[in-house]
């Protein structure tokens, strides 16, 4: 009793903290619980976030976090907590301790107190708490928090890591960023709002932002490549009127210009990402010598460029979340997470690295003019490889069986009065697999394999026409390997997106099998 009543006497803020980050803090919502991936019944699936006392079970452990700082970093701490647990499956648990540390011992809350402690941890070879705070440093990063600017992230990135026994722990700092589902959600957004009748249901606003999400995801530019671009950087350079297919091509502005002016490599976009585009600047008048993404001032506030992207980006996010998610983030029942313009250019570089790309590719891409950043990408790699599906747990593998719960509810076939889902699998006709809630009359992607794991599928409730596209997909699946081997092309795309499609299907009977669909 008398550790609540010393935790309600608390002062409200801590000196440490500036009065515009005491004004920040107190303008985050804090969500009103913290959901836990669970393991097995017997987990905690949520706790209450009101409480200064929180208590869970995980995995056969009892965890117990306790909240007994000044009410501002109370506040903030937890508002971090629940974007780890959001983010990496799990919560904080025992490294909970680390974190809390730091509001405790640093003078002062900005990027360079927390990389400063960084570096110091990073040289002494301890590995114990550091790819906790690098992850709340991100957090920090990404929420715009005072003290901490959206450019950090790059910096962030180049701060050295700990010499660890445990090469999972760099695996989870590095491929981590962006998940798998996070991916497929974005492909499948933009494949669907490419078309006529898609561009027509966006708002000017969300045109805009949808445009810089997709940009953000193909070809990774800083803000200062955003900066620098054009109307006539982007533009179709071929046109098929038999197919309709169009061919787009990007210039990428060079991220940082030496001594020697280099010229902008050329990249091809896809024809989805062209068109939205193309819809972009003719709705806003964009001709090719004018500013791509002019610098917008504003009579109360001017916002740098970058934070201007940063807020376009995170609002595409958000916009192309399922209307269940909208509402729990908008309820203040779920975080809403958010990236940065470098998380997507890291996911480029590591993609790449991770396909086999060279140096010099890498460097194209992401318009750099040596190939020292590239390297770092590839030196990364080797070990990544080998680890890629061997963790289970807080890895990017588990995210991506876990994000496949945005599949819809499943119905009876005989319940179901809108769009239906069939389609041709390997030369096999495959009929009525599921609904689909989609509001467009004509869906864009290929029927079946894009359906398992889409928001708007809604799978029949019986299993049998789902393992039947199974075993078709698994067949591919294994023609796709064995093909890929005796051509000597081991790094091919399509057998990790076959495989992610027969995880989709495995996760979907599997829960159907189960009654939790």
């Amino acid at each position: 009793m008398n550790n609540l009543n010393a935790i309600k006497a608390r002062k409200p803020f801590n000196n440490k903290f500036s009065m515009t980050q005491v004004k920040f803090i107190k303008s985050i919502n804090l969500p009103t619980v913290m959901e836990i991936t669970v393991g097995s019944e017997f987990d905690t699936p949520y706790v209450l976030t009101k409480s200064d006392r929180w208590e869970y079970e995980r995995l056969g452990t009892t965890h117990v976090n306790i909240f007994d700082l000044d009410r501002t970093s109370n506040k903030l701490l937890k508002v971090l907590s629940v974007k780890y647990a959001d983010s990496h499956m799990s919560p904080l648990a025992k490294s909970f301790i680390y974190v809390k540390k730091i509001f405790q011992e640093l003078d002062d809350i900005n990027f360079q107190s927390f990389s400063n402690w960084l570096e110091v941890k990073a040289n002494s070879n301890r590995n114990s708490g550091y790819f906790e705070i690098k992850a709340i440093t991100k957090y920090l990063i990404r929420m715009g928090f005072p003290g901490f600017d959206i450019d950090d992230d790059e910096k962030l990135a180049r701060i050295a890591v700990p010499n660890t026994a445990n090469p999972f722990l760099r695996y989870q700092d590095t491929e981590n960023t962006m998940p798998s589902h996070l991916k497929s959600l974005i492909i499948k957004r933009l494949v669907e709002f490419s078309t006529d009748g898609g561009l027509e249901l966006l708002s000017d606003t969300e045109l805009k932002n949808l445009s810089v999400l997709a940009l953000s995801y193909a070809a990774g530019p800083r803000p200062m490549q955003f900066s620098v671009m054009t109307g006539k950087a982007i533009k179709c350079i071929a046109y098929n009127a038999q197919t309709k297919l169009m061919r787009y091509q990007m210039s990428v502005p060079i991220a940082k210009q030496g001594r020697v002016s280099v010229e902008s490599t050329k990249i091809a976009l896809s024809q989805e990402i062209g068109l939205i585009i193309d819809s972009y600047k003719n709705r806003f008048g964009i001709k090719d010598d004018d500013p791509l993404y002019p610098y917008v001032k504003n009579k109360h506030k001017s916002d740098a460029l970058s934070i201007q992207l940063h807020k376009s980006l995170n609002d595409a996010l958000f916009f192309i979340q399922s209307d269940e998610n909208k509402r729990s983030i908008i309820e203040n029942r779920k975080n809403c997470p958010t990236y940065t313009l470098y998380d997507f250019r890291h996911n480029i570089g590591h993609s790449m690295a991770m396909l086999n790309a060279s140096a010099e590719e890498i460097a194209a891409v992401l318009g750099h003019s040596s190939l020292v950043a590239a390297q770092n990408y590839i030196m990364a790699t080797p070990e990544l490889s080998l680890l890629k599906y061997k963790a289970l747990g807080e890895n990017p593998v588990w995210k991506n069986m876990i994000g496949l719960l945005l599949t819809g509810y499943s119905v009876d076939e005989a319940d179901w009065n809108g769009h239906t889902v069939s389609g041709m699998l390997k030369g096999q006709f495959i009929k009525r697999i599921g609904g689909c809630g989609r509001h467009q009359d004509k869906c864009h992607l290929q029927k079946i394999r894009s359906c398992y794991g889409c928001f708007y599928f809604r799978p029949f409730k019986n299993p049998s026409k789902h393992e039947v596209v199974l075993e078709i997909i698994t067949d591919e699946l294994l023609d796709t390997v064995q093909i890929s081997n005796d051509s000597g092309d081991k790094n091919n795309p399509l057998i990790d997106t076959a495989t992610q499609t027969k995880n989709e299907i495995e996760m979907v009977i599997n829960r159907l099998n189960g009654g939790l669909l």
